[in-house]
């Protein structure tokens, strides 16, 4: 779900209609939200020139990486799959508690 969710806010972010239209048709798009469905069509309508961002479509992608405890695929230079994570590199620091009013 979270490849299609990715694929999808791509092509809205790229308003590439053709694309949107394609995945909007594909089965896992029931799963989605109405709200998320309609921003989609809306988005694909408008063409190239809209400025409307896919406000509701990456709200419930990041959503659903929270519910599924995720994490995104970082893009860019460092980002490329199989690139080493630095914050992953580091071990964790754990910090004793004390008990209150003690």
């Amino acid at each position: 779900m979270l490849d299609y969710l990715d694929s999808l806010c791509a092509a809205l972010l790229a308003r590439n209609g053709t694309e949107i239209r394609r995945l909007l048709r594909h089965p896992l798009a029931r799963a989605l939200p109405r709200r998320v469905r309609e921003e989609g069509y809306a988005i694909a309508r408008a063409g190239q020139e809209s400025l409307r961002a896919p406000i509701q479509t990456l709200h419930f992608y990041h959503q659903t990486l929270h519910l599924l405890g995720a994490r995104p695929v970082a893009r860019g230079e460092a980002g490329s799959p199989g690139a080493p994570n630095r914050a992953d590199d580091e071990p964790q620091i754990e910090i004793p508690l004390r008990a209150a009013g003690g």
